[in-house]
């Protein structure tokens, strides 16, 4: 369901940029492709930095945990 959501949301805004009756109605332009680009890459490297801090997060945490473990 959640997916469904999303992808109709996404959807519905790709429309409300890219339609031309309805960059009328809505006061939207459509981004170049170079800036669709650069966009992706920004939020890819923010989604692999989050996901490289949250890996060394749960390392971090594993290693406590076991050396508390061989401490008792």
């Amino acid at each position: 369901m959640l997916v469904t959501t999303v992808s109709i949301s996404f959807i519905v805004q790709l429309a409300l940029v890219y339609v031309p009756f309805m960059q009328a109605i809505f006061q939207t332009e459509a981004l170049l492709w170079r800036d669709l680009f650069i966009l992706l890459a920004l939020a890819g490297t923010s989604m692999g930095l989050h996901e490289g801090r949250r890996r060394y997060e749960r390392a971090a945490a594993a290693s406590a945990s076991y050396a508390a473990e061989e401490m008792a």
